[in-house]
């Protein structure tokens, strides 16, 4: 079960998906206030998300997923194995550096794209140097599908959350089920570190992939499936 990125939806998943083919039940889908969801508003937390993703699970009758949380969608799927692990088959998580250390100018920058006072970012580092056109105009289009205010609401709820983790030194996020964290080779070092760092507090797996930096299912979907069913054939 796929988990997107703030500011995002499910279609940066297209590949992915695509790439595990038939070799596993694979499911993603947009959050409120994202892509083509009926919703309007995005979801103010990320417990608030993680209920939301469990509740389509259960319409979906997946039982135990491992849950493939990208960005944002990590951290939904933190605060999922966290609540309810028995619910869990694994973890697989992408970005993580990049959500848990999102810079408060970034808030900022979108709240004034909200206001109709700065132009709607595009970071095209998010993917690895010499990305070709092709790709880098596929992530220009999924990042502008969703309202610039649902994606300001989900760069907040990814500060609320980082902050709580640290301030509990990631007491409120242990999974006890089997958990890889997956890096791009061209992600900042920063990023990497953190990633590094929440991998050893977490006792899970780390595989960094090549050519790619933060955006692994646009990036390496064959590489991220391949780590995926590796994880679930485990699970």
């Amino acid at each position: 079960m796929c988990l997107h990125d703030a500011g995002l939806q499910s279609s940066i998943f297209t590949d992915l998906l695509a790439a595990i083919g038939d070799a596993a039940c694979a499911l993603a889908f947009d959050l409120p206030g994202h892509g083509r969801s009926g919703g309007l508003d995005a979801l103010p937390s990320i417990e608030a998300m993680s209920e939301c993703a469990r509740g389509i699970a259960g319409w979906c009758r997946a039982t135990r997923p491992v849950l493939v949380g990208h960005g944002m969608g990590a951290l939904v799927a933190l605060d999922w194995a966290g609540r309810a692990p028995e619910s869990v088959g694994g973890l697989v998580l992408c970005a993580t550096g990049r959500a848990f250390g999102l810079r408060d100018e970034a808030i900022e920058t979108m709240r004034q794209v909200t206001l109709g006072r700065a132009p709607r970012p595009f970071d095209a580092a998010r993917l690895a140097p010499g990305a070709p056109p092709e790709r880098m105009r596929r992530f220009y289009m999924e990042s502008i599908q969703t309202d610039p205010r649902a994606t300001l609401v989900d760069l907040e709820a990814c500060r609320s959350f980082a902050r709580a983790h640290a301030a509990t030194d990631g007491g409120g996020a242990r999974p006890t089920v089997k958990t890889l964290i997956a890096c791009g080779a061209a992600e900042p070092e920063a990023d990497r570190e953190t990633a590094r760092t929440l991998a050893t507090r977490l006792g899970a797996n780390d595989a960094t992939l090549p050519e790619s930096a933060s955006l692994l299912p646009l990036e390496r979907p064959a590489d991220l499936a391949r780590e995926i069913l590796r994880l679930v054939e485990a699970a």
